[in-house]
């Protein structure tokens, strides 16, 4: 994807005019009086690179990293447009310390450098995980398990809600408009929606930013700037530095456009939410297999707790403008969802899939051991009846909450993009049709219902 190539037109015309939705970032509208060229974050880069001692312990020398001046530089002009003198350099960067890692015991504050650096040239050879940055998140996540795991993802997903919070009200404050509006005020129930979506990080947050407004309280754009702007001042302590600047260095938007900024931020959280179900999946066939079927129940209903949760991102989503995002696919072509390693491994954990079933873009994964379904199926002769119904019933709810998401999905790409192909060369919404009637759980239920009358 090189510069000449990048298009920024809808099919009205250019999306030029003003800041927000269907329009430009603040940051390229303010680069229209800076220095657009790349040349300042080029110069920090070869000046990092000629001061830095490469035998020198790792996080002084990676901190000192001018993250700052090219992420300045991408936003402003879009990766499909950054200099290709600053594209070349980072790709060259990337070869020399790709082998470089911290030590496993050492706190960093700044993404692993090898990994970033592979973001910022993808415009060529991209995919769905290098425009997102799914392996900086995967990466910090590994660090933690359990309690701590969970409360880490939960808090990665919350920094990500507040600060597409912050970006849409900045645009409001910049530009009002009544679709900027509306955009804003789902950002506000979007992050009011935590405690749902992220229940381990909403309780530690639960107390100190006060009640949430109201609808009715959000009445105006005054009001609601300043019910958005508390609630973004009182996470301030509750988002670790780390975490914060994980969120800051993987906004890396291909365009100038604002929808890109909104639309990269609702599919990091969409992928953290698909990595929690994953792992509650696993944890349930653990349990399961160890014959504690309560607490497969609890982690299913975890699952299932969240994914009922995700009308509030889809609220987001559905303030994109058709025109905005034939910009933004148009750009983006070759990183579809349907690459998402953390959305497959939520259907494979679930029961055997066909691999004919999946798309051509889809990743290869094999899992290791069996499923929810096979070890369910398994167990069956040895499960009391009231114990069988139980377990069958959190496995129905948690595939409502699946099937709910992926028709979901579906309505809104059929009012964004028609037809269209999708941006994995996939065939756009009919493809996401036939997908979301698909079960986690196909045979186990069928065989649940004869076993069971059988039993009784």
């Amino acid at each position: 994807m090189s510069a000449n190539a990048l298009k920024e037109s809808g099919p009205d015309g250019p999306l030029l005019d003003g800041i927000g939705v269907a329009a430009l970032s603040r940051h390229a509208v303010q680069a229209e009086f800076t220095d657009t060229a790349g040349t300042r974050a080029l110069h920090a880069v070869e000046d990092w690179c000629s001061a830095v001692d490469t035998e020198g312990p790792y996080r002084p020398r990676t901190e000192k990293f001018p993250f700052g001046d090219v992420i300045e530089h991408f936003r402003s002009v879009g990766r499909g447009a950054a200099l290709p003198a600053l594209i070349a350099r980072l790709r060259v960067l990337h070869t020399s310390v790709q082998s470089e890692a911290p030590p496993e015991d050492e706190e960093v504050s700044t993404p692993l450098l090898s990994s970033w650096l592979r973001l910022t040239f993808d415009q060529e050879d991209g995919d769905y995980h290098t425009y997102v940055g799914t392996h900086l998140y995967d990466r910090m996540r590994e660090r933690s398990e359990g309690k701590t795991g969970d409360i880490l993802s939960d808090t990665i997903m919350a920094a990500l809600a507040v600060d597409l919070l912050s970006i849409e009200t900045s645009a409001l404050a910049a530009e009002p408009s009544r679709r900027q509006r509306t955009r804003t005020r789902a950002a506000y129930q979007l992050l009011r929606s935590m405690n749902a979506l992220a229940p381990a990080w909403g309780e530690k947050f639960e107390g100190k930013a006060g009640p949430f407004a109201t609808a009715d309280e959000l009445n105006g754009d005054e009001a609601l700037m300043a019910a958005a702007s508390r609630a973004i001042s009182a996470t301030a302590d509750q988002i670790e530095q780390p975490v914060r600047r994980l969120v800051e260095t993987t906004m890396l938007p291909v365009t100038r456009l604002h929808d890109e900024q909104m639309f990269i931020r609702i599919i990091q959280i969409f992928e953290g939410l698909y990595v929690h179900v994953g792992r509650c999946l696993g944890r349930a066939i653990t349990a399961l297999d160890n014959g504690d079927a309560e607490g497969c129940r609890d982690e299913l209903s975890d699952a299932a707790h969240r994914l009922d949760a995700t009308p509030a991102l889809f609220r987001v989503l559905t303030t994109m403008p058709r025109e905005a995002f034939t910009v933004i696919r148009e750009n983006t072509y070759g990183r579809s969802a349907v690459q998402s390693t953390s959305y497959r491994r939520v259907e494979l954990l679930s029961a055997p899939r066909d691999p004919g079933s999946f798309s051509p873009q889809a990743p290869l994964l094999a899992l290791e051991g069996e499923t929810l379904q096979e070890v369910f199926e398994r167990q069956l002769p040895e499960l009391p009846p009231q114990t069988v119904t139980r377990l069958e019933e959190s496995m129905r709810r948690l595939d409502a909450g699946w099937h709910m998401s992926k028709r979901t999905h579906w309505g809104i790409t059929l009012k964004i993009i028609g037809s269209a192909p999708g941006t994995g060369g996939t065939s756009g919404a009919d493809y996401l049709q036939r997908t979301a009637e698909v079960s986690l759980f196909p045979k186990l239920i069928l065989g649940v219902r004869r076993r069971t009358v059988r039993r009784t």
